[in-house]
């Protein structure tokens, strides 16, 4: 009889664990969807309130996964204890303590990925929802869930991929989860180059997993009467630049009239704060490099 009220009484506490795990999940769910209406009229743009989902996806996903770490962790010490005796004695304490230690050696990579994760979510790495490759494991996709253990990636083939925290050395965040590509075109004829890239628009695959955004005219440049410059841009979901490095320069070339492209397709990547925080550089080196005669 004993026996089975020290059972029941450890399945309890395990019981009891994964339901104050699961509530911990849904009140900071709950409480962070209220803070967001309530700040909703600051977040005028899109961007801004995409970035607030994701971060209280992230805070929800990271709450649950410690608060589930610490409640099964206090089940194992009652379990413990409960077997041993009971926390009145001396010898529970110290048989307590043994499993503690065991555990703690036990699991030691689980506590290198934690350490890791938090250090992660700290200096917020990145957040659910997010686009990210892990150069070194070759991994891409999207960050469906994480926690202060692992990360969980949905690949474009529908693959998930649970990775620990601390194989993750390094990552690469894809703003928006979209690569934007340019396209430069050189042509002898504005009009025929145009329609030509029209034509080729209409038979390109738009969707969430190919073009996020068809290929579109930019800019049009007429350097002189038989030489004129297409820019045109398009947007890919990240790990399908082959659509317009490949399919899209090969469908142009065999649409166009003969004569008609001079040179191209050139694909180039484009990210405009890349390019500003590259021209602060630039002018920062090149002030630093004048002569201090030439500085005012």
């Amino acid at each position: 009889m004993l026996d089975m009220l020290h059972l029941l009484t450890v399945v309890s506490l395990f019981a009891g664990a994964w339901l104050i795990s699961r509530g911990a999940a849904y009140v900071a769910r709950k409480v962070l969807a209220w803070h967001d209406r309530h700040t909703e009229a600051a977040a005028a743009t899109v961007d801004v309130r995409i970035a607030n989902v994701k971060r209280r996806e992230t805070t929800v996903a990271v709450i649950r996964a410690a608060i589930a770490y610490a409640a099964f962790a206090i089940a194992i010490v009652l379990s413990a204890a409960q077997l041993t005796g009971g926390l009145n004695k001396l010898t529970t304490l110290a048989g307590a303590s043994f499993v503690i230690i065991l555990a703690g050696f036990a699991i030691q990579r689980v506590l290198m990925d934690v350490i890791a994760g938090t250090m992660m979510f700290v200096e917020r790495w990145y957040a659910v929802g997010d686009t990210i490759a892990i150069p070194t494991l070759e991994l891409q996709g999207i960050v469906e869930d994480v926690s202060l253990r692992r990360t969980k990636l949905r690949t474009l083939d529908g693959e998930t991929i649970q990775v620990s925290n601390s194989q993750i050395p390094a990552v690469r965040v894809l703003p928006e989860g979209l690569k934007e590509l340019a396209i430069e075109l050189f042509v002898t004829d504005r009009e025929s180059g145009e329609n030509l890239v029209r034509a080729a628009q209409r038979i390109l695959p738009e969707g969430p997993t190919t073009f996020a955004r068809r290929p579109w005219i930019e800019e049009v440049n007429e350097l002189d009467e038989r030489l004129v410059r297409i820019r045109l841009r398009a947007s890919v979901v990240a790990g399908r630049e082959w659509l317009v490095n490949g399919f899209l320069s090969d469908l142009l070339k065999e649409r166009a009239d003969e004569g008609l492209i001079v040179h191209g397709p050139v694909v180039l990547t484009v990210d405009e704060q890349t390019a500003r925080s590259f021209a602060r550089a630039s002018a920062a080196t090149r002030w630093a490099g004048r002569p201090a005669t030439q500085q005012p």
